[in-house]
C-alpha cells in the first residue's frame, strides 16, 4: 500500500499585503493648489517690478522721454547724457499728485506694477526751445519765431532771481528752477 501525501491549503504562507496608499484630503490638494498659485503670482509680479524701469525709478534719476503724449516710451539714463530730457521729481503709485509744470508719466500694467513718475524737463541755459503739439516735451530749436520761450537761466537746489519780463519756473521736488522768457 502507498501512502500519499496531500498538502493542505491551511499549512502555505500568505503573501505579505502592502498598505493601502494614503489618500490626501480634498482640502489639503486645495491648499496646496492655492499656496502654489500665490507664489507663481508673486514671482511674476516681482519680475515685471523688477524688469521694469519705470516701477524702479526714484527721485533724481534722469531719463529720455519719447514717443507721443497718449504713447510714450520711458528709458532711464544718465543725468550727464546729452539725451536726457527729464529728471524725476517724484515716484510713486498711481495715486501720486504732480504739482504745477510736471509731466506726468504713468503706467499701468495688467499684472504688474502701478507706477507715477512726476517729470521735471530739463532745459539748458541760453537755449530756446518749442511746445510739442502731440509729441512728449518741448524740443531745443533756433531762437527764432518758431520758438516758444527761451530758458535765461537754471538753478539748482535755490531758486535764482530772474530778471525783469521773466518768469520764474520750479520744481522743488527735483531741485530745478529756470528763469523763462521771450525768445528773441
Amino acid at each position: 500500500m502507498s501512502t500519499t501525501e496531500s498538502a493542505s491549503p491551511a499549512s502555505a504562507p500568505e503573501p505579505a499585503q502592502e498598505p493601502a496608499p494614503k489618500k490626501t484630503s480634498v482640502g489639503k490638494r486645495i491648499l496646496t493648489y492655492v499656496v502654489v498659485l500665490i507664489v507663481v503670482g508673486g514671482a511674476f509680479y516681482a519680475f515685471n517690478y523688477f524688469t521694469n524701469d519705470a516701477a524702479q525709478a526714484k527721485a533724481g534719476d534722469c531719463a529720455v522721454v519719447s514717443g507721443t503724449s497718449t504713447k510714450p516710451e520711458y528709458k532711464p539714463v544718465d543725468c550727464g547724457a546729452a539725451e536726457a530730457n527729464y529728471t524725476v521729481g517724484k515716484a510713486g503709485g498711481t495715486s501720486e499728485v504732480c504739482g504745477e509744470g510736471y509731466a506726468e508719466y504713468t503706467q499701468s500694467q495688467r499684472r504688474g506694477p502701478k507706477t507715477k513718475l512726476c517729470l521735471a524737463p530739463l532745459f539748458s541755459e541760453g537755449k530756446c526751445y518749442a511746445e510739442n503739439t502731440g509729441d512728449v516735451g518741448a524740443k531745443a530749436v533756433e531762437c527764432t519765431a518758431s520758438a516758444s520761450f527761451k530758458v535765461t537761466k537754471v538753478a539748482k537746489d535755490a531758486a535764482p532771481q530772474c530778471a525783469e519780463g521773466a518768469d520764474p519756473r520750479s520744481f522743488p521736488e527735483a531741485k530745478l528752477h529756470y528763469c523763462i522768457g521771450a525768445p528773441a
